[in-house]
């Protein structure tokens, strides 16, 4: 068991971190590299320690929001869905725990308000701030190789390179931009689950659980969502891409990382030590990324129907 000292430097340090970040983006977005962990952290300890009483915690997160920054704030309302999830983890503790699949299930609230973001009236400014943000970047980007001595040539094909760039991302930020916050969330989350951990060592709690990766399996309703965000993008209706494409892509991540578990597994049942499959999948990646990525989707929901790990195992308990 680590040492309450060793602990505690880690917990600031992860403190430090996200303060340095809510340094570096622009405000009030800044604000939830703190926020939300603090949000998930609280939650999730309430919720763990006396049951449904700590769906408050979200609630009175959700109340103070709106009486604070009112519905128009986009940014405002991931502080209570996030501390939602963590309400979530925290009635779920008990027992062992979920398995990794179902925990990450637990983030459907941010995922569904990821899904609807592009319906908010003030979605558009949104979009047009962090575009904005983006070209800021490029800016900064091109004085710095100017400085470094970039000039003729070079330093027009830089130019070219952003300025297509830019047209890229103006095309895509519409559609990718609720993807991009949601996997924030998830960074989030993941971080305030960390602190509640630090703190329940504090407070001599029993440990939080920690998932593994060959037990991750999410619930067939996953799939039904991933239908869902299919069948807006088939429909053709424009006006629901960027909600279908959060669908597709980020539970289409999910079903990767399940491919990734049932690979793992398997190879795990033949003998095949951890770090060679590691250094196994660090390669496949590395040589054919969107070889990899497709093929893990692909076992990942196959995996909805054949259930590869309970065929796997024979009825003794050992794998053959």
């Amino acid at each position: 068991m680590p040492s309450g000292g060793g602990s505690w430097l880690r917990t600031l340090a992860v403190l430090g971190a996200l303060l340095l970040f809510a340094w570096q983006t622009p405000m009030p977005w800044g604000g939830l590299w703190v926020l939300v962990p603090l949000g998930v952290a609280v939650s999730l300890l309430i919720s763990w320690r006396w049951g449904a009483w700590g769906v408050t915690a979200p609630v009175v997160l959700f109340a103070a929001a709106m009486l604070l920054e009112g519905p128009f704030s986009l940014w405002v309302w991931w502080i209570p869905v996030a501390a939602l999830t963590g309400a979530w983890m925290g009635l779920r503790e008990e027992g062992g725990g979920p398995p990794a699949g179902q925990r990450a299930w637990m983030l459907l609230p941010v995922l569904l308000l990821a899904v609807l973001m592009p319906w908010m009236a003030n979605y558009p400014d949104l979009v047009a701030s962090f575009e904005r943000w983006l070209r800021s970047g490029d800016q900064q980007l091109l004085a710095l190789y100017k400085q470094l001595g970039y000039q003729g040539e070079r330093l027009q094909g830089l130019e070219h390179s952003l300025w297509e760039s830019a047209e890229l991302q103006k095309r895509a930020l519409p559609s990718a931009l609720p993807s991009v916050l949601f996997i924030w969330m998830v960074v989030l989350v993941a971080a305030g689950r960390g602190l509640a951990g630090r703190l329940a060592d504090r407070m001599h709690w029993p440990e939080l659980t920690a998932g593994r990766l060959i037990d991750w399996r999410l619930p067939d309703s996953a799939l039904w969502l991933m239908l869902l965000g299919l069948g807006l993008l088939v429909a053709g209706w424009t006006t629901g891409a960027p909600s279908a494409w959060t669908l597709l892509v980020n539970l289409g991540l999910g079903y990767c990382v399940q491919g990734v578990a049932v690979v793992e597994s398997l190879l795990l049942a033949r003998g095949v030590p951890s770090s060679i499959i590691a250094l196994t999948f660090v390669f496949v990646f590395a040589m054919a990324a969107p070889v990899f990525l497709l093929g893990a989707v692909c076992v990942g929901l196959s995996d909805v129907w054949l259930d590869y790990r309970r065929i796997e195992t024979v009825p003794d308990g050992d794998s053959s």
